[in-house]
């Protein structure tokens, strides 16, 4: 009895009141089917927000890099300006030679002037405004590669910093190649450059690709005024484009 006694004590009779639920059939394979499918279903997604997330932060790289391009842009309209008062005011070196380069451009026909006039910062100016398109250093743009958004910036520390967009215009095939550049001085010296890391310059793109090159310039060479010519070859060393941009301060 004493026996008995403590196992009721440790074994706690239930004498509530008992309920029960009824599910159809149909229901429970409802639910069955809906947890079997749950793993699924968060895998997928998963994987949307990674595309999510990959699609925006290729739009916050190419909206910086618009923002880049404008600031550009009202950097050079700003110069641009300053270069249209510099051609109206009389007096000002080389502004004759500019005048007839400008005419040339756009078809007009006046009056050379002599050589003897002029001096040797116009001199200077002509050197600095040679560029592809005669015989030369001729231009070359095979089509086999599309090159825009040049921009070349002088650094601190006599660093030069170049960015461009490299497209390949048939994405059926893998392009190979590499990127080049030398330093134009306004004096007329020409400095290959050397990037750093040394293979930053090359490439192997199917559609797009956004290349960005860092090179430290010997301290003899200035960037004032200077320019950079830009060179893509491909991976059997052929020459397939060839220009000259300005460096900007």
């Amino acid at each position: 009895m004493r026996y008995r006694e403590q196992l009721g004590i440790i074994l706690m009779r239930d004498n509530g009141p008992r309920r029960s639920f009824r599910l159809r059939r149909s229901l429970f394979f409802v639910l069955v089917a809906f947890f079997a499918c749950l793993p699924f279903l968060c895998a997928a997604l998963g994987w949307q927000c990674w595309q999510l997330w990959q699609e925006n932060a290729s739009l916050r790289a190419n909206m910086q890099r618009f923002e880049m391009d404008t600031q550009a842009a009202q950097a050079t309209a700003e110069r641009l300006q300053n270069f249209e008062e510099l051609l109206r005011e009389e007096g000002v070196q080389g502004r004759e030679l500019l005048l007839r380069r400008l005419a040339r451009a756009g078809g007009e026909t006046q009056p050379e002037a002599s050589p003897a006039a002029e001096t040797p910062q116009a001199a200077s100016a002509a050197a600095l405004g040679e560029g592809p398109g005669h015989e030369e250093f001729p231009e070359v743009d095979t089509g086999a590669i599309k090159v825009g958004n040049v921009q070349a910036r002088a650094l601190r520390g006599n660093g030069l910093r170049i960015g461009l967009d490299l497209r390949n215009p048939d994405s059926q095939k893998l392009l190979a190649g590499s990127v080049s550049a030398t330093l134009v001085t306004a004096s007329g010296q020409k400095c290959p450059l050397a990037f750093d890391p040394e293979d930053v310059g090359n490439f192997r793109i199917s559609r797009f690709k956004r290349a960005v090159m860092v090179a430290r310039v010997p301290e003899q060479y200035s960037l004032v005024n200077a320019q950079v010519i830009i060179e893509v070859r491909e991976q059997d060393a052929d020459l397939i484009y060839r220009n000259i941009f300005a460096v900007e301060r």
